[in-house]
């Protein structure tokens, strides 16, 4: 089972993401609604497969922390940290009091949708600043040794 998923989950990822980018980057000649509809659907499954993907990996991460428990104060650790990082960087996108543009449609998005985007920001600047530093302690560490 657990070699199964080892392949399967990134073969089901790599589909899903030529699909969307299939989708994103196709200009078709001639624009019409057969075309759009064949744009949307296959957009439509390169998400479904990706959510198939996610779902088989933590199904199986759930499955090798119930077969070994030794990692379980680790991964909940990590759990809880990642859930801390998202609460906080929703929080302080809360605090903030701007506005983005909606160009499409000359008017500002919605409150909801800014706090949404500048979590998501925040969330990537902690997530880039903790690989970076994982990169650096890997690298001393491995030198030190």
């Amino acid at each position: 089972m657990g070699k199964l998923i080892k392949y399967l989950s990134p073969i089901l990822i790599a589909i899903a993401v030529a699909l969307v980018a299939w989708c994103v980057f196709t200009t078709p000649e001639d624009a019409t609604v057969e075309n759009a509809t064949a744009v949307g659907s296959m957009l439509m499954w390169g998400y479904a497969i990706a959510g198939a993907a996610i779902v088989i990996a933590v199904l199986a991460a759930i499955w090798d922390m119930i077969q070994k428990p030794d990692g379980i104060k680790g991964t909940i650790f990590a759990g809880v940290a990642i859930v801390a990082i998202i609460a906080g960087a929703y929080f302080i996108a809360n605090g903030h009091d701007y506005q983005i543009l909606d160009i499409g449609n000359q008017t500002n998005f919605e409150r909801f949708d800014t706090v949404i985007a500048d979590a998501s920001i925040l969330v990537a600047y902690v997530a880039g600043a903790g690989a970076i530093l994982s990169a650096i302690y890997s690298a001393i560490s491995d030198a030190l040794k």
